[in-house]
């Protein structure tokens, strides 16, 4: 084997090699199981053609119409009870996995969703909002919402294999969207163990090392926890950044070194950028910032129809590939995905 100079220099001084590997990008839609066939082929069709690899979607009910599109109302997998499930939304999710690797593109499926905590649900009503993180009989019930999801249901168009054995079509899973952003950093911080424990019911109803497990993802750099990459949180494959603040240059490459050390990953599991007269230019620095530290990224969000213009408004309209942003964003994303300068090794978790 040849050793070039630079490699024989840093082996002789016993500094770390750098190794690169390709990146990638991709896209969150909490509700695409929900959308009608021709959306959620439009949805795929426009991310295939960006070379995406990952849609991040969340296992929560949702009422119909949501971001004014023409998604059907679903029930959540506990709609009025824990541990009494309606697998409706499961068979659905089973149904998009199956176009989505037609297209060349896995799930990323978050077992549940703050915002549902927030507002509805059997475990707000049991335990509260802070009361689902810290009561042992919550993670319990939690940790049974996982196995049922991940081993006792079953893929009907997939020969009925649990999706614990289903690689070839899941990416991996973030243990819940955003646990505790609601109740500030100082309770995160003071509670990250519940993410770990989490990660490790996960892990214990998964074999497959390839289907990974992540960590959901907090407020820019408060995603990022020392406590993940230790040896008290071995369950924990990713370490998921949000971030819609564009303040990666304070933390990022810390997180990254952190990272490799671990032998762990990084990805930005969502951030977007506002509508309005600079929004072409933050799309394009902030795709460019994470390109080049190569560190891959899941824009939020892709939709289907036309943008409603709600609250805060990150949404594209990805239907016939013509949107302005949704070009900017396809271009940075097949520079990912062609990119060799990747600082994490996914191989094994893209594989189709």
């Amino acid at each position: 084997m040849r050793v070039s100079a630079l490699a024989f220099a840093l082996l002789a001084t016993g500094a770390p090699t750098v190794s690169a590997f390709a990146s990638f990008a991709g896209a969150n839609n909490y509700y695409a199981y929900a959308l009608p066939s021709n959306e959620r082929f439009a949805l795929f069709q426009s991310m295939n053609a960006a070379n995406m690899k990952v849609l991040r979607t969340f296992v929560n009910g949702v009422p119909a119409g949501q971001k004014n599109s023409d998604n059907v109302a679903v029930p959540d997998l506990e709609p009025n009870q824990i541990r009494v499930y309606d697998d409706t939304i499961l068979d659905m999710i089973d149904e998009l996995m199956v176009e989505a690797h037609a297209w060349n593109i896995k799930l990323l499926i978050c077992i549940y969703d703050k915002n549902v905590l927030q507002s509805t649900g059997p475990y707000r009503t049991k335990y509260g909002e802070e009361g689902f993180y810290t009561n042992p009989a919550a993670l319990d019930d939690y940790n049974q919402r996982i196995t049922h999801m991940l081993n006792i249901h079953k893929n009907v168009h997939l020969n009925n294999q649990a999706w614990s054995f289903l690689g070839a079509y899941i990416f991996g899973y973030s243990v819940m969207n955003e646990p505790m952003i609601n109740q500030g950093s100082g309770f995160f911080t003071q509670h990250l163990d519940w993410v770990c424990n989490v990660a490790a019911q996960i892990r214990a109803n998964v074999g497959d090392r390839n289907q990974l497990i992540l960590t959901g993802g907090n407020s820019a750099g408060t995603s990022v926890q020392s406590f993940f990459f230790s040896s008290s949180c071995p369950a924990v494959d990713v370490v998921e950044i949000h971030d819609y603040t564009d303040g990666y240059d304070g933390y990022m490459q810390n997180a990254i070194n952190q990272a490799q050390a671990a032998n762990k990953k990084l990805i930005v599991g969502e951030w977007g950028s506002l509508v309005g007269s600079g929004r072409t230019a933050n799309l394009q620095s902030n795709m460019q910032k994470l390109n080049g530290w190569g560190i891959p990224w899941l824009y939020w969000e892709f939709i289907t129809n036309p943008d409603p213009h709600q609250g805060e408004d990150y949404e594209i309209n990805v239907v016939n590939g013509t949107d302005a942003d949704y070009n900017t964003i396809k271009g940075f994303a097949q520079a990912a995905a062609s990119s060799t300068t990747g600082v994490f090794d996914w191989s094994g978790a893209l594989q189709l």
